[in-house]
């Protein structure tokens, strides 16, 4: 049994990390200017969005992240140029 999980257990690693090659997203996440400007265009002015990961969101304050008219009104301006933001 040790020698099989011996040969079996490189080959599982190996087609694991293949499914993890690169981010199918990469080039699609808006920057944090592009999310500034949404928010312009959404009536909210000197926006700040928020650091999240390696990427940003458009969290408005006072508003439910999930659910708030400006925020939902940033997130589309940005879905419309086919750019995306953490939610």
């Amino acid at each position: 049994m040790k020698k099989s999980f011996v040969l079996v257990a490189p080959f599982a690693s190996l087609i694991l990390t293949a499914c993890f090659v690169g981010d199918e997203n990469a080039g699609k996440w808006a920057s944090r200017r592009e999310i500034v400007d949404a928010a312009a265009r959404c009536g909210v002015p000197n926006f700040r969005p928020t650091k999240a990961g390696a990427a940003w969101a458009a969290y408005v304050e006072g508003e439910d992240p999930d659910r708030g008219p400006k925020g939902n009104c940033i997130y589309a301006d940005l879905k419309r140029q086919g750019k995306m933001a953490t939610r």
